[in-house]
């Protein structure tokens, strides 16, 4: 595949070339069985041991430098897939299109997507342990990459690698997100599930109009670390601006309410189908206008563009307008639960300033019509709770637990991952510091991150392995937004490269 315009003219051209070819190749999460299978065949082509496990996980080597044998092994570790969140309208269809990058003459400095995010989390990092098992001429040990699956929905490959698989002991993860900090450790995370029946009856033929709510303008982000920006969360602003509403309005019914598309992004639109008598209208539309003013005033610059569209429903469209709605009994229990939901920054930390200790983001719902007259309607959510200390985590996944409970719900705990506790005593990261210290003539920051690393999942399975993780610059992951600093990615290479020469 050719180079794309775009890469012309950046260094260091191989790792971009590299990163060129990961975003021809779709690898949405749970997709990324594609990209998996084209880097074998790429590796393979080159002469570099190249293999799938049976998690899915690409596993590489390449032998030892002559007089470089006998060391500990240095193991690059990236996973495949990327977080797939498109601008609203977008056509983009992430299991078929490629990713399409550009640089904007208004900001020079940094590469971002057309319209959907960049997936340089973490497609740099896979980009950068390609261009360095592919260089010739480094002086180094032996090599090792391993590529997991679908990490961010459950870090499946991580969970899924046998023992024995590699051979090194030195590993560098390359899933970070700022050049000038060494990371040593992250926060545990959770994702969990709920399901709630809801009680639904039929609409009368007529006497009621539909209108569609559209909430959306908001920036979202990663669920980790943005959580603490103060931004919006479209299915809570929703459910909030809903229910202030709901007492203007007498025979308001509830037919529709979804929102967000990853339990890991905090969610940057909802949308609400609400049939409700003419005469009602008025004041309804007037208590809304009046709770999207309040929730736009209180998330000010943090989340400046929050906007509500409302449009009517033909009622005259084959199929536009739903046979049943929520009771309203049900409708008051469905916003009471996403509003109860922990959600947002619980605490701070102390360890690492500027981060999270303790939060939870839900980060999609859905209510799904039963079949048949009378059937139940049922919503589900999505959440994902983090924290650095396990037993914080362990509390917010108790509470979760007791409001799906109380509300006559189900909760489920679809994956686990422990903290990745910091040592500060690693010879890796005294190696890795002292080559930045050189490259860059200063120290670097030494820190942890309220995202999840698959680190924190190795340390229980591979407790020998000594553990760091490095990145470029990347801002606003898991959103449009994504971009990553063309001038760090340089510096995170020369680091990277620095640490296998010495490694």
């Amino acid at each position: 595949m050719g180079e794309a315009a775009w890469a012309l003219g950046l260094e260091p051209e191989r790792l971009w070339s590299a990163f060129s070819f990961v975003c021809s190749v779709p690898h949405p999460s749970r997709r990324e069985g594609a990209l998996a299978a084209a880097i074998v065949e790429r590796e393979r082509a080159l002469g570099i041991e190249a293999s799938l496990d049976r998690a899915g996980n690409v596993l590489l080597r390449r032998p030892a430098s002559p007089g470089r044998e006998g060391g500990r092994g240095l193991i690059l570790q990236a996973h495949l897939d990327m977080v797939p969140q498109a601008v609203p309208g977008s056509a983009h269809d992430f299991a078929r299109d490629p990713i399409r990058p550009r640089i904007e003459a208004s900001e020079p400095g940094w590469l971002r997507a057309s319209g959907t995010t960049l997936g340089a989390d973490n497609g740099i990092g896979l980009a950068a342990a390609l261009a360095l098992i592919e260089s010739e001429g480094l002086a180094r040990g032996e090599l090792e990459c391993l590529f997991t699956a679908n990490e961010e929905d459950g870090m499946d490959g991580a969970r899924g690698l046998e023992p024995g698989s590699l051979r090194g002991s030195l590993l560098v993860n390359l899933d970070s997100e700022s050049a000038d900090e060494i990371c040593i450790g992250c926060a545990g995370g959770s994702r969990m599930d709920l399901s709630l029946p809801l009680a639904a009856s039929a609409l009368p033929a007529s006497g009621l109009s539909a209108l569609e709510l559209s909430l959306g303008g908001l920036r979202g982000g990663h669920s980790g670390v943005d959580i603490q920006l103060g931004r919006g969360n479209a299915i809570r602003l929703l459910a909030r601006i809903l229910r202030a509403a709901g007492a203007a309005a007498a025979g308001a019914r509830l037919a529709a309410f979804e929102g967000g598309s990853a339990a890991n992004a905090i969610p940057r639109g909802a949308r609400a189908l609400v049939l409700l008598p003419p005469a009602s209208r008025p004041a309804w539309e007037a208590a809304l206008s009046a709770e999207l003013g309040s929730a736009a005033a209180e998330l000010g610059e943090a989340d400046p563009g929050l906007r509500l569209e409302l449009a009517p429903v033909p009622g005259a469209a084959p199929g536009a307008s739903p046979a049943a709605a929520l009771e309203p009994g049900s409708t008051n229990l469905l916003l009471d639960l996403v509003l109860s939901l922990p959600n947002g920054v619980f605490s701070m930390s102390e360890a690492t300033p500027g981060i999270a200790r303790s939060s939870s983001s839900l980060g999609v719902a859905r209510l799904s019509a039963g079949a048949g007259e009378g059937a139940p309607f049922s919503l589900e959510l999505s959440c994902a709770p983090r924290s650095e200390d396990d037993a914080e985590k362990e509390a917010t996944l108790a509470a979760i637990e007791g409001l799906a409970s109380r509300s006559g719900g189900l909760a489920r705990r679809v994956s686990q991952s422990p903290a990745w506790t910091p040592d500060p005593a690693s010879p890796l990261l005294a190696l890795a510091r002292s080559a930045y210290r050189e490259l860059n003539g200063r120290d670097c920051a030494i820190g942890a991150t309220h995202g999840g690393l698959e680190t924190a999942l190795f340390r229980t399975s591979f407790p020998a392995w000594d553990m760091i993780s490095i990145g470029p610059t990347i801002r606003f992951p898991h959103s449009p937004d994504e971009a990553v600093e063309i001038e760090s990615v340089g510096r995170f290479w020369r680091l990277l490269t620095a640490i296998a020469a010495r490694a």
